[in-house]
Formats: structure tokens, C-alpha cells, sequence
């Protein structure tokens, strides 16, 4: 079985079993693997005026495409991602949210520099904060410790100053 993730989409959010808990972020960077599955699904809409307000299935199979992040639920999860001891606290936007959130650069690397030196779509960020600029429906937590963000969702970025 796998880690218990959470993933967020422009407009759902999913709760489950990843199938993978052997170095994670390789293999959600593995460019030969192009969806997500997951098992024991909850989800919800995140549009507060949907029909389709919350739903539970076996299994989910998305395009990593539509990632905008994913939640490390699992303290097992979490472990399974090496960050560096530096951390600069970042400002990300996408399109439904703000994301607050410490990047961790290699050595007197700038934060700007990240999304060109770091291999693969997705970088993880700890102790995120996530904060909505549409109508969004109460998010399970605004919060997550590790936080793995898919970097062509990401609108744009800076040092926090």
C-alpha cells in the first residue's frame, strides 16, 4: 500500500493511497509515467457552487498534468522527500491560490534560480500555507508540512521580503 497524499486540481481536491512509496518525487518525476492513481479515494469540488459537492470512489486515475500540488499526508510520506537545510520562505501563485511556502535551495543558490536548476515538473516546498483567490469551498486544512507543487501551475514566484 501506499503513502496517504492529498492532491490538489484546478478544481477538485482528492484524498488516498499513492501507488508508489519508493522514492516518491522520482516517480511522480519519471517523464514515462503521465497519470496519478490513487486508492480509497474521498474528494470534493472545490467551485463552492458545484452540484457535485463530495464523492468517494476505489480507485482515481488523473493526468499529472492537472497536479497543482500534492499534500504528504503521512509523516512516512513526508520522510520519503529529502529537502535541504536551507529554507527561504516564497510566495507561489496559481490560479485558484497563493502559496506561502519554504523553498529549499542547494548551497548560496537564489530562490529565483530553483525552477531552472531543480530537474523534473514537480519540487517540494515545506510548511505551506495555501490561501484562495477565487470562491473556494473550506479546504480539509490550509496547511501542509510537505507540499509538492507542480511547477507549470505555478503562475509566478518570489522571495518572501
Amino acid at each position: 500500500m501506499g503513502f496517504i497524499i492529498r492532491v490538489y486540481t484546478p478544481a477538485y481536491v482528492l484524498i488516498g493511497q499513492s501507488e508508489s512509496t519508493n522514492a516518491f518525487l522520482g516517480w511522480l518525476n519519471n517523464p514515462n509515467k503521465q497519470t496519478l492513481d490513487l486508492s480509497e479515494v474521498q474528494g470534493f469540488s472545490l467551485d463552492p457552487n458545484a452540484t457535485l459537492v463530495d464523492f468517494s470512489q476505489p480507485t482515481a486515475t488523473f493526468p499529472k498534468r492537472q497536479v497543482v500540488a500534492i499534500d504528504l499526508v503521512s509523516p512516512e510520506a513526508q520522510a520519503s522527500v529529502q529537502l535541504t537545510s536551507r529554507a527561504e520562505l516564497a510566495v507561489l501563485y496559481t490560479d485558484r491560490f497563493v502559496i506561502q511556502a519554504n523553498m529549499h535551495p542547494s548551497g548560496e543558490m537564489p530562490v529565483s534560480n530553483m525552477f531552472n536548476v531543480v530537474g523534473g515538473d514537480f519540487i517540494p516546498v515545506s510548511d505551506a500555507r495555501l490561501y484562495p483567490l477565487v470562491p473556494t469551498r473550506k479546504l480539509p486544512t490550509d496547511n501542509a508540512r510537505v507540499l509538492v507543487l507542480n511547477k507549470q501551475s505555478i503562475n509566478f514566484y518570489h522571495a518572501r521580503t
